[in-house]
């Protein structure tokens, strides 16, 4: 005969089990949503560099004085290799050429 004992404690024993799998599905479900939002950043953050690097191609090849299709590639790497070891004061006159090319260049989105 089954007692009223042995049903009281399987029945906790059943709502133990479906509270612990309740948490473990909250759990997962989180996770997942956290996973989508890192994804999302990622995929945000890959975005705004390769907008970027778009915009620093564009720039180059305005100061080139050609479109971005015709750089020299070659040329404009080889000038940049050339000029990575100058000293820190030609450094900052360079910087400065630059940053007035840039300010006055016509149409430049920052």
């Amino acid at each position: 005969m089954i007692k009223n004992e042995d049903i009281v404690q399987d029945e906790k024993k059943s709502s133990r089990s479906r509270t612990e799998k309740k948490f473990k599905q909250k759990i997962a479900s989180a996770q997942m949503r956290l996973n989508r939002l890192k994804s999302k950043e990622k995929s945000l953050s890959k975005n705004a560099e390769t907008r970027l690097k778009i915009i620093l191609g564009a720039e180059v090849a305005k100061a080139v004085g050609c479109t971005v299709e015709d750089v020299d590639k070659e040329l404009v790497l080889g000038l940049l290799l050339h000029f990575q070891n100058i000293n820190d004061e030609d450094k900052i006159r360079l910087k400065l050429k630059g940053k007035r090319f840039l300010e006055e260049m016509i149409g430049r989105q920052e």
